[in-house]
């Protein structure tokens, strides 16, 4: 089986170095994250801020990966290019992922609790992305880091605060949502609201942390995904 890793907001492949340390254990699942253009060995490259075209980008990079079961587990704007990626695989009559996992992010239609941030005035960009505790603060702090990571983030927020290319709609697989306890861009409430939009099961796991989590309190996190691992297990009949 293979784990489909979609990153945060400015998040690249080294985001989820620690579960694929975790994930060496199991000699059947192979954990594969996503590298966007403009981060990290892709710095040099334009960011992609319009939905459809980030998805055309991955259907051409997973196809080839469809020979075996995966799991797509998306982190904050990751979760919302996981629901899109899994409905884009249905609508072109590919392979469904055997379980959606989900992370820090309201379900797809839950109304904005904030106004846009990606076309804000630069100085108001970055004093607003500072209240998430995300970026790190040798960034938010310098002018030339800020210039050149400015474009990317943009164009991420941008992918997180558009129209969904799609009416929302259920899934024809589980979904694992999982929830920082104190959380304060997303309650563990509005997590649950991800259960309108599962097929074949639900289920929130709330884990003690803020919305990142997944740095905050990783063992725990990378320990729950691989245990969750076991729904796509029970729809694909191949053990992990």
């Amino acid at each position: 089986m293979r784990l489909i890793c979609l990153p945060f907001a400015g998040g690249g492949v080294s985001a989820f170095a620690g579960l694929r340390a975790h994930a060496r254990a199991h000699e059947r699942l192979e954990v594969l994250p996503a590298q966007f253009p403009g981060r990290e060995s892709r710095f040099s490259e334009t960011p992609i801020a319009s939905m459809p075209l980030l998805l055309a980008r991955l259907i051409e990079a997973l196809t080839p990966l469809l020979d075996r079961p995966y799991v797509l587990l998306g982190y904050s704007l990751g979760a919302r290019v996981a629901y899109c990626l899994a409905r884009a695989a249905d609508r072109l009559g590919l392979p469904a992922p055997a379980c959606v996992m989900v992370a820090a992010h309201r379900p797809p239609g839950a109304p904005p609790r904030m106004p846009p941030l990606h076309d804000l005035p630069s100085e108001e960009f970055w004093r607003r992305l500072s209240s998430y505790n995300g970026t790190p603060e040798e960034i938010v702090r310098n002018a030339e880091f800020r210039e050149l990571f400015e474009r990317t983030l943009r164009a991420d927020f941008a992918l997180a605060e558009t129209s969904l290319p799609f009416p929302v709609e259920r899934l024809t697989c589980p979904v694992v949502a999982f929830a920082g306890a104190d959380d304060p861009l997303v309650s563990p409430r509005e997590i649950a609201g991800w259960a309108a939009v599962a097929g074949d099961g639900f289920e929130l796991v709330t884990i003690a942390g803020g919305h990142f989590f997944l740095r905050e309190n990783a063992d725990e996190f990378h320990a729950q995904v691989l245990a969750h691992m076991r729904l796509g297990n029970t729809r694909s009949e191949t053990p992990v």
